[in-house]
């Protein structure tokens, strides 16, 4: 009785086939390495370009928590607001600015009034001026409590200039969010630049 038995590959065949598979697992280890490595290029790229906005020629590096929410051309003045993400997020800065030729102490005053104007800013109450930084900016700032809505707000008012430009920035959070706030406001402050 004849069997159709396949005659065993040769060992040269069996060689063929091992070097066969060994090129595409190499070839594919090869292309998930390439492509892995774009992609934490581009991922990189894209957030390194993301985090820095130039708004009016005012720059800063803005938190990954953090969006730009309103900006306005007032003509002689320029206004940006950055807000933090999020629901029952409180942490706001505001950046007021000006080519005008402002002393820092009038801009500041200004600015006071301005807040005491502001309907919903209930006893609002601003601490004595005193020299400070803000980032590598000299200038000078107020410290302020306000009831916004029931709701116990504090702030800070920085006001500098430099490269002909008059800067008032306010940082204002809800007194309970201070730590979820404290990196954004440093982040901002610290990578500050006029141009």
């Amino acid at each position: 009785m004849a069997t159709n038995q396949a005659a065993p590959p040769s060992l040269r065949e069996h060689m063929g086939f091992c070097k066969a598979i060994w090129m595409k697992k190499v070839i594919l280890i090869l292309f998930v390495v390439c492509f892995s490595c774009l992609f934490v290029v581009c991922f990189s790229c894209a957030e390194e370009k993301s985090d820095y906005v130039n708004i009016y020629g005012i720059s800063f590096k803005c938190p990954p928590e953090w969006k730009v929410s309103n900006t306005e051309d007032r003509g002689a003045g320029k206004f940006i607001s950055i807000e933090k993400n999020g629901a029952g997020s409180s942490g706001l800065v505001t950046m007021t600015f000006t080519r005008e030729n402002f002393e820092p102490a009038e801009y500041l005053r200004h600015m006071q009034a301005s807040f005491l104007r502001q309907k919903g800013f209930e006893g609002l109450v601003f601490q004595p001026a005193r020299e400070t930084y803000y980032g590598k900016h000299k200038g000078i700032t107020s410290s302020y409590a306000v009831d916004i809505m029931s709701i116990m707000h504090a702030g800070e008012m920085y006001v500098f200039r430099e490269n002909g430009i008059t800067m008032c920035v306010v940082h204002q959070e809800a007194t309970e969010d201070h730590k979820e706030n404290l990196q954004g406001f440093e982040t901002i402050k610290e990578s500050l630049s006029l141009k």
